[in-house]
């Protein structure tokens, strides 16, 4: 496919998708303190959503399949909280998470040593690439490393609705703190009876992703549906943005992972030299995405280094004198993303494989593609 940026001026208006973030959490909670209402998949809706509503719906109706595709969330989200739901409800189920993708590859070692200790082991079958709940979940200290993933603590967090004897107890310095606060946040308006407020604000990682395209396209852009005073941690590339346009910075990507690629692309374009620290998360993704930061950039002829926990991106040479750019979407929703940002940095055309990933996080970016950039 052909993405049109050469010699052209955009100027349009487009609203930020709703949260991943907080759509999973809200769905999750309200499912949890009992209302099994808004579970239907709507065409609207991410690839990742619909997984997290497919999941719900197959617990309520009494289903041993839950469907994760290839959402990370909804995995290690539901991992726990179908265990704790079970166990609340008496019942005798099996339960079988299905994936798709990298999904079944990447890690839950600390989330799994946390269930076993309370009864629950994770059985896989490699040749199904599923992952089979055994055991009967017992209540008590849920003890979790927080260091590795916030989405273990929110899970454990949120299957402990169900769970009223028992607590949970964080090892190590959380990561991606801000996403906890925003698990505290879902669970306490409940807790506050105010169920009816079922709000889901704009997402900052696709706000991200159209503020730096903002950055780098010829034209403007207005980007709607952002709050400023959401705890979503992805906010942080405002403060990014105003601090681009220097000859060294160095930006710590702890707690904002998702955000790293769209970030590398300006950075290579506004900056002599940016170093990402805290970037080791950033492998086990859909695809790994510190190789495909790399290899977009290197198309662009443009240098990076890495170590285990860094990313160096080296500025622009201006060495790039073609009229378009061919980058491979690694079938990753953010590297999707990353080369159209390349694309309008560069002022060249893109051809990429496919634009399908971004239906993982933001169904609605084909349309804007379609109407601006064919």
């Amino acid at each position: 496919m052909i993405l049109r940026f050469k010699d052209r001026i955009f100027e349009f208006s487009v609203d930020a998708p709703p949260s991943k973030s907080v759509f999973h959490r809200e769905l999750i909670v309200r499912f949890l303190k009992g209302y099994e209402d808004d579970l239907e998949v709507s065409s609207e809706d991410s690839k990742d959503i619909a997984a997290t509503k497919n999941c719900l719906r197959a617990l309520r109706d009494g289903g041993s399949v839950l469907d994760c595709n290839e959402s990370g969330s909804t995995l290690r989200f539901m991992i726990p909280v179908a265990a704790a739901w079970v166990k609340a409800q008496g019942v005798d189920r099996k339960i079988t998470f299905k994936t798709a993708g990298r999904l079944y590859d990447r890690p839950l070692d600390d989330l799994e040593n946390c269930l076993k200790d309370r009864g629950v082991s994770l059985v896989r079958d490699d040749s199904e690439r599923t992952i089979s709940l055994k055991g009967t979940l017992t209540e008590g200290q849920f003890v979790i490393d927080g260091s590795v993933s916030s989405q273990y603590v929110s899970g454990i967090m949120m299957a402990l609705i169900v769970l009223p004897d028992s607590s949970i107890k964080v090892t190590g310095e959380p990561s991606s703190v801000h996403y906890i606060e925003l698990t505290k946040s879902v669970i306490d308006k409940y807790e506050n009876g105010k169920h009816e407020d079922f709000r889901v604000e704009g997402d900052w990682s696709g706000g991200a992703f159209l503020l730096c395209l903002k950055e780098l396209i010829k034209g403007g852009i207005t980007v709607g549906n952002l709050d400023d005073d959401s705890v979503q941690g992805d906010k942080a590339i405002v403060d990014f943005l105003k601090a681009v346009g220097v000859d060294e910075l160095t930006w710590d990507c702890r707690d904002i992972p998702d955000i790293v690629p769209y970030m590398a692309m300006v950075a290579a374009f506004r900056n002599k030299v940016t170093v990402f620290n805290n970037i080791g998360r950033l492998r086990v993704k859909e695809s790994d995405r510190v190789m495909a930061v790399r290899q977009q950039l290197a198309q662009a002829g443009i240098q990076t280094e890495e170590t285990e926990e860094t990313l160096t991106v080296f500025g622009n040479n201006k060495t790039f004198d073609e009229d378009m750019i061919t980058l491979k979407s690694y079938n990753d929703h953010r590297m999707v993303m990353s080369a159209m940002l390349i694309a309008a940095a560069l002022g060249v055309d893109l051809e990429i494989d496919s634009i399908d990933p971004v239906d993982k996080s933001f169904p609605g970016l084909k349309e804007l593609i379609r109407e601006e950039f064919s």
